[in-house]
């Protein structure tokens, strides 16, 4: 510090303290307070913390009046002066308390609503900003594994289809099942992100929830076939069958809380009972009942079993609970405007409850038969632009004599696609949102732009591991016909392309 600032000062009580960027303590007269080195000025009082953030942007001084100082043994009403002198920060503490407490008393207040006014904004930036790192990683994440686990559950299909032995066949059920449970982890992972970003999709289509119901039990008696639990699925009569709703999302509820019934019920009984309560013509209230006598949970547990990533931990084998599963049954629940509870007595089992409000569709007033073709297959040619060998091998085997006549060439990258669209007649073109050359998007805006009607108009498929919403809207902002998300079964894709191509 030079002399002539520090004559300037001599008149006022100060303590001169020398600091870094982070408010690490370098060097303190401690004049006024007794601050150890290599403490940090927070340890003085908590305003501190909310100032530190700002050092590394002090060019000149930053000013602050009238700190109340009250965490010490001897509190004081202190001004607040940072310097910046050269390469070295100095915080300066000037002793007003006499003065503040003689002719100011309402400054200190008017000056803490304002600190903690600034707080409270920057602590909202750095939610933001959290915020915006956890979707950035999210949305990276999900494609990166996505692309990879496409081909793997892709190949499996494949591998299905040939002569295996028994051995070889069990093996592969368990490498599918696995691979299935991973899809279902991404999909609750990215659910659960939308819900909290509040742009989750929820459908309003006609539905039979007897067919939900009916597929879900045949789902887990064929995959719980050796288990000695008994299954049991019950609808009331009164149960209006053809709803309104969202099927995908109620079956994804039903489905993880299913599942956590087998996982923690290795003897004795789970029940699934669906009732209606409230009906009417319009609507009703579909109230689930889901019980097993499996494990339970303590009582001082229940409260965080929809908590993200809860598991109970019974031994260090067996751990209790879906985590993500049961995170997404509540906020899925919710998002469909029901409500889920949960009750259980620990060793006795566990009862979940779900009601949800839904549209009971009207009742049809005819049928209409449509005539059917005349059976003659016709060839599709399908173009797929491709540049990985992976990918290419694993279109090849999915259309290799298939039943729906699809004929595909492959182009490896957007230049080789126009060569092949110029000289051959396409049914649709297939590909992913980023190629070696062109962007997804900018090469779907060029095939629309396209000065030939037939190249133009041409159904546009884009199968992609990004499947982010705002990444889905804007492929099909640009022109795209359909969007499909990987991974994808053979079934998927190949009644997507007949939509697409039946549609054209």
């Amino acid at each position: 510090m030079s002399a002539k600032l520090k004559t300037e000062i001599l008149d006022r009580r100060i303590q001169e303290i020398e600091i870094t960027d982070q408010g690490v303590i370098v060097a303190s007269d401690n004049s006024i307070f007794d601050l150890p080195v290599k403490s940090t000025i927070a340890d003085l009082h908590p305003f501190f913390e909310g100032v530190i953030p700002l050092l590394p942007t002090v060019k000149d001084s930053l000013k602050i009046p009238c700190v109340n100082v009250d965490s010490v043994s001897n509190p004081r009403i202190v001004d607040v002066d940072f310097l910046r002198k050269g390469k070295k920060l100095y915080l300066l503490i000037f002793d007003f308390t006499e003065h503040y407490e003689a002719s100011q008393p309402l400054v200190q207040e008017k000056n803490v609503a304002s600190i903690a006014k600034n707080k409270l904004a920057f602590e909202k930036q750095l939610l933001e900003a959290k915020e915006e790192f956890k979707n950035n990683f999210l949305s990276n994440l999900n494609h990166e594994i996505r692309n990879p686990l496409n081909n793997l559950l892709g190949f499996m299909e494949i591998l299905k289809e040939t002569k295996l032995d028994y051995d070889q066949n069990e093996t592969l059920k368990v490498m599918q099942k696995t691979g299935m449970h991973l899809k279902i982890l991404m999909d609750d992972m990215l659910d659960i992100s939308k819900i909290e970003r509040g742009v989750l999709d929820i459908k309003s289509v006609n539905f039979n929830l007897g067919h939900l119901v009916n597929n879900l039990q045949n789902h887990f008696n064929l995959k719980y076939a050796n288990n000695p639990v008994e299954f049991n699925v019950s609808i009331d009569n009164n149960v209006p069958r053809k709803l309104i709703g969202d099927p995908a999302r109620l079956n994804q509820i039903l489905f993880n809380l299913l599942e956590n019934s087998f996982r923690n019920t290795t003897d004795g009984y789970i029940t699934m009972l669906v009732k209606a309560e409230n009906k009417n013509k319009a609507s009703t209230k579909i109230k689930i009942l889901i019980s097993d006598s499996g494990t339970g949970i303590p009582e001082d547990k229940l409260d965080k079993v929809f908590d993200s990533y809860f598991q109970l931990k019974v031994d260090k084998l067996k751990p209790l609970g879906e985590g993500l599963g049961l995170k997404i049954v509540k906020d899925l629940t919710e998002s469909l405007d029901g409500k889920v509870q949960v009750v259980s007595e620990e060793g006795k089992g566990t009862l979940f409850t779900c009601e949800f409000p839904f549209k009971v569709r009207p009742a049809s007033k005819g049928t209409k038969t449509v005539p059917k073709g005349s059976g003659i297959l016709m060839s599709k040619r399908i173009l797929i632009i491709e540049d990985e060998t992976t990918n290419q091998m694993l279109m090849m085997k999915t259309f290799l004599n298939n039943e729906k006549g699809y004929v595909i060439e492959m182009a490896i990258n957007s230049d080789h696609a126009f060569e092949l669209l110029a000289n051959n007649r396409y049914h649709l073109i297939m590909f992913k949102s980023a190629l070696p050359d062109i962007n997804g998007i900018d090469l779907i805006k060029k095939i629309r732009g396209h000065d030939q009607d037939a190249i133009a108009n041409l159904p546009i498929l884009i199968a992609s591991g990004n499947t982010l919403k705002e990444e889905q809207k804007a492929v099909l902002d640009a022109g795209a016909s359909a969007f499909l998300p990987k991974p994808y079964t053979k079934n998927e894709l190949f009644k997507c392309i007949e939509q697409l191509i039946r549609e054209s």
